[in-house]
């Protein structure tokens, strides 16, 4: 079966590495990794601001300002970014095998490296984040956190369906 001279599992894993990256890209950038709400006060944070609201205003501080920023959060930013760049070449390979060099099978193969390769660097940045951020950010896990977990395994299927597909 094909969608517009497109094989099904393509189509599917061309979508999938598309939703992939728009769900990454919300995760990596919101300052809503973790969220803590006390009395009046909202403080929240991500990988790349720490937020603070007190209901009369709001303020961020970004973390590229700080001087000694922990090294584990720093090597969280650099597993996210990797990761997101092997999303972004993830999907120029795929545009290119589908509308530009339809005849060259290796592409698949690129596109399902980078698709394996975005979703490891990713999930070893949530890794890193898990085992070293302080307890009372881990246990008040926000949207953004989940977020690059679900980007991180919409890229698995989307590389499985890459493979599935003749």
């Amino acid at each position: 079966m094909e969608i517009a001279g497109i094989p099904m599992l393509t189509f599917v894993g061309f979508i999938l590495t598309i939703v992939a990256l728009v769900v990454d890209l919300i995760g990596f950038a919101a300052p809503y990794w973790w969220y803590i709400e006390t009395g009046n006060t909202k403080t929240y944070g991500g990988i790349w601001k720490l937020c603070g609201d007190t209901g009369v205003s709001t303020s961020c501080a970004d973390y590229v300002d700080i001087k000694n920023l922990p090294s584990w959060l720093e090597a969280v930013q650099a597993m996210e970014t990797i990761g997101f760049l092997c999303l972004i070449a993830a999907l120029v390979v795929v545009i290119l095998k589908l509308f530009v060099l339809k005849d060259k099978p290796i592409l698949k193969w690129v596109a399902v490296g980078c698709l394996a390769a975005a979703a490891a660097f990713i999930l070893i940045g949530v890794c890193i984040y898990g085992g070293e951020a302080q307890e009372i950010y881990t246990d008040n896990l926000h949207f953004a956190f989940a977020f690059v977990i679900i980007a991180a395994i919409i890229a698995i299927i989307a590389s499985i369906m890459f493979c599935l597909d003749k």
